[in-house]
């Protein structure tokens, strides 16, 4: 019995967790995840060109979406059918070992279903509206468990059918339809002519150009608190032995002649 409500609490918090994560959201923007991950993957990306000029940087990026958008255009080329193939396998692996049972279904597309290991939990999916009263599908585009558990018990019914128009094949392809323009390198650039000369500005050098994207508090980032140095003679934080005035005059004499010996050394 404990077991058992231990595997209903797991199901339940699974469950609700895609909720929480779109809860301020609209539905209607189609993402099964809210993580930083493209702005790391972007930074990660260009990290090698961020010690050039401004406008070599810009131009360099320029040129990566260039070569990134024509390889997109060649590889939409190779696919069939209607949803886009990553999509489709993913559907057939939440298929397998559902443990989901269709409870009652009527002839609307509107189903109850409810996970075996504990009938409390019901979810009612809605077929035509595309909507599963956990949230997930409505959020994603893509079904969850429980609309594919009523879908692949309709006989002839295709999961491909019932995903988001967001993760079609044709969509892919009006995404990369347009172009990238082409230009020639930066000496043939034209020369712009304002009628006065602007100086670059008077600069203090510095380090350099940060590469590493600056982390969050939540990440471990500036969030976290720096140790402050214990003085060796009376063992308070905050100063240097040097420094100290709680500690015994003898023990910073001594500290002050190893530093002479090991200067002269």
């Amino acid at each position: 019995m404990a077991q058992a409500k231990l595997e209903a609490m797991v199901y339940l918090q699974e469950t609700h967790k895609k909720k929480w994560i779109r809860s301020q959201f609209l539905t209607s923007s189609k993402v099964n995840y809210v993580t930083n991950n493209l702005a790391e993957s972007f930074n990660n990306w260009i990290k090698p060109e961020k010690g050039k000029h401004l406008d070599d940087l810009m131009d360099t990026i320029r040129q990566k979406i260039l070569i990134k958008w024509n390889h997109r255009k060649r590889v939409v080329r190779t696919f069939e059918g209607k949803i886009l193939p990553h999509i489709v396998k993913k559907l057939r692996e939440d298929s397998f070992n559902l443990n989901i049972e269709v409870i009652t279904s009527s002839l609307e597309g509107v189903a109850e279903v409810c996970a075996k290991r504990d009938s409390s939990f019901r979810f009612v999916v809605d077929l035509g509206n595309r909507t599963c009263s956990c949230n997930a599908w409505q959020g994603s585009g893509i079904p969850y468990k429980h609309a594919i558990a009523y879908i692949t018990s309709i006989p002839g019914a295709k999961l491909e059918d019932h995903v988001d128009e967001y993760f079609s094949i044709q969509k892919f392809k009006e995404a990369y339809a347009g172009s990238v323009l082409c230009i020639p390198d930066k000496s043939m650039w034209p020369k712009a002519t304002h009628g006065f000369f602007m100086h670059p500005p008077l600069l203090k050098s510095t380090a350099g150009r940060r590469k590493n994207r600056m982390k969050g508090a939540l990440e471990g980032g500036s969030g976290k608190k720096k140790k402050k140095h214990e003085c060796p003679i009376c063992h308070e934080l905050g100063h240097h032995w040097y420094t100290c005035k709680n500690g015994d005059p003898a023990d910073i004499a001594a500290m002050e002649a190893e530093r002479g010996l090991l200067k002269k050394r």
